[in-house]
């Protein structure tokens, strides 16, 4: 272990009278209990000049006792690492990311450094499936340093397009989505791969090249209505990469992240809704027959909840990406715009599912198709295990 040192942040917050020392974060304070004073004597002492034995001969410990110090410390992320190293980002990445930096110093631990986190952006590819919203989440991705960024499109930038997918300007409309986008995040962040492809959604079998080399797909289409996200979710499930959904309504948002046979699908939110919310379910249920009325409502999105919900899609994926910090076990995020109080909640990963449940078989290439709607709810209608039900592999 090279010589280890207290954060510089950790040193401005720490404080100790009554006994306590105390670490005042931003939104949380760290006590602990130091009546001689000695644990505030060992943590002083931790200024990267001193190793593991000096720092016991001075405080008459141990050796093992200054380790299982350092370790309960490193707990609670106050050790700078100690093996902190930029090679793998060039000069210029140090200088761009260093506000990314910065932020990663404080998750970084004795193990893990600030530099590994912003590493793992680099190496990592992430695919876009539909550049209206899409566009947003991208730019987000661009801007923090993912090094390869695919998007998937077959549309048009229309002038009605930029209220909200400000990422691109008039200078871009009636020009694809797809090369638009691409001359913006290359403008943006030239050190960035950005691959596009000119491409209709309308099976899973479209999708599963790109999630072939992708580590994670972001599914930011409406069309067409409910299979959409269905062939994303095929693809991603035969790939086993995770994937993320998107959906902006008029006075509510959502977000959906899933982990391959390890949380609910698209297909189990489908399922768990059809079995716990009947208006919801009326509604999909007239709109696979075909009896939903056929009427252009225009399509709601709003810059302000475009950028908050997009935001909250490329702050999960950072975490996937990087493990900085852990995602939140409840995968589905609901946005009401008016207050924007965000709630979380989970989907079962329900064992019928024909999806990722256990008459899945993605174990063979021909396999990758989603069941028929109609199929998917003749399975809600059939006898449903418990909503907690999982099944894992």
């Amino acid at each position: 272990m090279k010589n280890p040192a207290l954060k510089p942040y950790c040193r401005q917050v720490m404080s100790r009278d009554n006994d306590v020392i105390r670490f005042k974060m931003e939104r949380s304070t760290l006590e602990i209990d130091d009546p001689d004073g000695s644990i505030f004597a060992f943590i002083r002492l931790l200024d990267g000049a001193r190793g593991v034995e000096e720092i016991a001969s001075e405080c008459r410990l141990t050796a093992r006792e200054v380790e299982e110090g350092l370790a309960l410390l490193d707990r609670h992320r106050l050790l700078a690492c100690g093996t902190a190293d930029p090679i793998g980002l060039t000069e210029r990445e140090q200088i761009r990311y260093k506000n990314n930096l910065t932020y990663f110093s404080l998750y970084e631990s004795l193990n893990e450094s600030r530099f590994d986190f912003q590493k793992k952006l680099k190496n990592a590819t992430v695919a876009v499936v539909g550049l209206g919203g899409g566009s947003v989440i991208a730019a987000w991705l661009a801007a923090m340093g993912v090094g390869r960024i695919v998007g998937v499109d077959f549309d048009r930038v229309e002038l009605n397009n930029l209220n909200r997918q400000f990422f691109y300007t008039e200078d871009d409309v009636g020009e694809y989505k797809t090369i638009a986008l691409q001359r913006r995040l290359h403008a943006l962040n030239r050190d960035v791969k950005v691959e596009v492809h000119q491409r209709r959604i309308e099976s899973a079998q479209s999708l599963v090249d790109i999630a072939a080399e992708a580590d994670m797909m972001v599914s930011a289409i409406d069309t067409p209505p409910l299979m959409g996200s269905r062939y994303v979710n095929a693809a991603c499930l035969h790939r086993r990469i995770p994937s993320y959904y998107l959906s902006i309504g008029n006075r509510l948002g959502f977000y959906f992240r899933v982990l391959p046979y390890e949380s609910g699908c698209t297909d189990c939110r489908v399922l768990h809704i059809m079995r716990t919310d009947p208006v919801t379910a009326g509604r999909i249920r007239r709109q696979v027959a075909g009896a939903a009325a056929d009427a252009d409502t225009g399509n709601p999105g709003f810059a302000p909840n475009v950028a908050v919900m997009t935001a909250l899609v490329a702050s999960d994926i950072a975490k996937q990406l990087t493990g900085y910090s852990a995602i939140s076990d409840m995968p589905f995020g609901l946005v009401p715009f008016h207050d924007m109080d965000i709630s979380r909640r989970s989907i079962p990963r329900y064992s019928d599912c024909p999806s990722c449940g256990r008459s899945a078989d993605p174990g063979t290439d021909e396999w990758v198709e989603p069941v028929a709607l109609e199929r998917l709810l003749e399975v809600a209608e059939e006898a449903a295990p418990l909503s907690g039900e999982r099944e894992n592999r």
